[in-house]
C-alpha cells in the first residue's frame, strides 16, 4: 500500500478544465485513486475545474490568448483553484467562449482549425507565470494525452523541455495517420503539421497508452512500440448483473451526440423501425441527446416509434440506461465522416457494457468501436445500412438475444475494464516512467 507521499507527482497537460459532473470526465477516471496533492493540470479553456481528484491548476484561456495576437502585454495564463462556489471568477470569459464556439460551427470545419492554429501560433501563451507554475510543481512524471490540434502539441513539447521529466503519452483517437483526412487539401495539410507535432512529443515520451485493441496494432507498427490499452474503468465493487425480461414494446435508447453523421444512422434505425411496426408498435427508440436538430431532423426522427426526448441530466443517464432492453450506438456511413471516429473508443461504450443491456452497434466494420465489439461478441453489430432492419428484425423476433447480449455486454465489461484493473494499468505505467528519470 502506498503512503500519499510515495505517489509520483503528475503533471497533465490538456484541453479541458477537469469537472466530475461534465461528460468530458476519461481522465477524472484514469486519476480518481490518486493523491489529489500529488496531480497538477494544465489546461487551455476559460471554464474552472470543480474536481475532487486535483488541487493545482494552471490555465490558458483560449480567449485571452486570442486578444494577445494585438494586445501583446494580455495576461493569458493563471493558476486557478477549484471553482467551490456558483459564480467564481472567469465565467464573463466563459460565456464569450460558448458564443464564440457556437458561431465557429457555422465556419467550415478545416478551416476552423486553421484559424485557431493561426491565434495559438501568433499568441502569447507563453508566460512566466506559466514557467512558474511547472518549476513550481516540480513534476516526476507528464501525462499527455495527444489531440487533433497542433497548438496542444508545441504546448505538451514546452512542458517537456522545460521540465525534462519522463513522459507518457495517450492516444484516445486517430491523431496521427492521413486516413480520417480522406482527399479534403486543407484537412490533408493540416494532418501534415499535427503529424510533426505529435511525433515530436511521442518520440520524447517513454511509454504510449491507447484506448482500442485496434488502435494498439497499428500503433505499435507506426511508431514501433509496444502500447497498453487503457480505458475508462467501470466499478464492479456494488455492481452485479440483473437480468431482465425485455419490455413488450421492446424499449431501445440512445443517449449522446448526433454530430459527425449520427444523426443520418439514427434516421435509418428509425425508417427500420417502420417496417418492424407496421400494424402495431413492437420497439421503440428515445433518444437523448444535448444536440439541436434541424427540421429535417426532428421530422425523421420523430416517427414510426421514434422520438427525440431532448436532454437530460448527466447524473441521471445510469437511470435512463437501466430503464431500456437494448442500449443503440451509432457512426456514420457517410464517407465524409467514417472515419472520424476510426480509432476511437467511446465512453458511453463502458457505461453501455457497465449496465449489463444488450448493445445495438452500428457502424462501419473497420471502425475500433465496432471491430472491438465484434472481437469480444459483446453486442450486436450491423455494418451497412441494409443490415438494419434485418438484425432489428431477429431481436424483435427473438428476445431471449437481447437477454443474452445484455449478459455478454456485462461480461465483457467485467473481463476488460475493471476499475481495479485500468488503475493498475495507469500506476504501472507511471511507476515504470519514474524509473527513466
Amino acid at each position: 500500500m502506498q503512503t500519499l507521499n510515495e505517489y509520483p507527482k503528475v503533471l497533465v497537460v490538456s484541453i479541458n478544465a477537469w469537472r466530475d459532473n461534465s461528460g468530458i470526465n476519461t481522465l477524472i477516471h484514469f486519476f480518481r485513486s490518486w493523491n489529489r496533492d500529488r496531480i497538477g493540470q494544465i489546461y487551455t479553456r476559460s471554464a474552472l475545474p470543480d474536481t475532487r481528484v486535483c488541487n493545482r491548476f494552471f490555465q490558458i484561456s483560449e480567449s485571452a490568448v486570442i486578444r494577445s495576437v494585438w494586445k501583446r502585454q494580455i495576461v493569458t495564463g493563471r493558476e486557478v483553484a477549484n471553482a467551490t462556489e456558483p459564480g467564481d471568477g472567469g465565467q464573463e470569459e466563459l460565456e464569450q467562449e460558448k458564443l464564440r464556439y457556437g458561431k465557429a460551427r457555422r465556419t467550415p470545419p478545416h478551416l476552423l482549425s486553421f484559424l485557431r492554429e493561426a491565434v495559438w501560433l501568433f499568441g502569447c501563451w507563453k508566460s512566466p507565470a506559466l514557467d512558474r507554475f511547472i518549476d513550481d510543481f516540480n513534476a516526476d512524471i507528464l501525462f499527455l494525452p495527444i489531440y487533433p490540434t497542433i497548438y496542444m502539441g508545441r504546448l505538451q513539447r514546452y512542458v517537456q523541455k522545460r521540465t525534462g521529466k519522463p513522459a507518457i503519452c495517450y492516444l484516445a483517437d486517430d491523431n496521427y495517420t492521413y486516413i480520417p483526412c480522406g482527399k479534403n487539401p486543407l484537412a490533408l495539410l493540416h494532418r501534415f503539421f499535427l503529424r510533426r507535432a505529435v511525433k515530436s512529443v511521442v518520440d520524447n515520451c517513454c511509454d504510449m497508452l491507447v484506448i482500442a485493441p485496434k488502435q494498439k496494432e497499428e500503433y505499435d507498427r507506426i511508431f514501433g512500440v509496444d502500447c497498453m490499452v487503457l480505458t475508462k474503468g467501470i466499478d464492479f465493487s456494488e455492481q452485479t448483473y440483473r437480468q431482465a425480461v425485455p419490455k413488450n414494446p421492446i424499449r431501445m435508447v440512445y443517449a449522446g451526440k448526433l454530430i459527425i453523421g449520427r444523426g443520418e444512422t439514427l434516421c435509418a434505425i428509425a425508417e427500420a423501425l417502420g417496417k418492424i411496426n407496421a400494424g402495431r408498435t413492437r420497439v421503440t427508440l428515445d433518444i437523448y441527446t444535448t444536440d439541436s436538430l434541424t427540421a429535417d431532423q426532428q421530422c425523421r426522427l420523430n416517427r414510426n416509434g421514434s422520438r427525440v426526448c431532448g436532454a437530460v441530466p448527466f447524473d441521471t443517464i445510469p437511470k435512463v440506461l437501466a430503464e431500456a432492453d437494448i442500449l443503440v450506438f451509432v457512426e456514420s456511413f457517410d464517407a465524409k465522416f467514417r472515419y472520424r471516429a476510426r480509432l476511437s473508443f467511446s465512453t458511453k461504450i463502458t457505461d453501455y457494457l457497465k449496465s449489463g443491456k444488450c448493445i445495438f452497434a452500428v457502424g462501419d466494420k473497420d471502425i475500433a468501436p465496432i471491430d472491438y465489439f465484434n472481437r469480444y461478441d459483446s453486442a450486436v453489430t450491423v455494418s451497412t445500412v441494409e443490415e438494419i432492419h434485418q438484425k432489428l428484425s431477429m431481436l424483435v423476433e427473438h428476445p431471449e438475444q437481447i437477454t443474452e447480449y445484455g449478459r455478454k455486454a456485462y461480461d465483457c465489461g467485467k473481463e476488460h475494464h475493471d476499475e481495479e484493473k485500468q488503475s493498475r494499468i495507469l500506476a504501472d505505467c507511471i511507476k515504470k516512467a519514474k524509473r527513466h528519470g
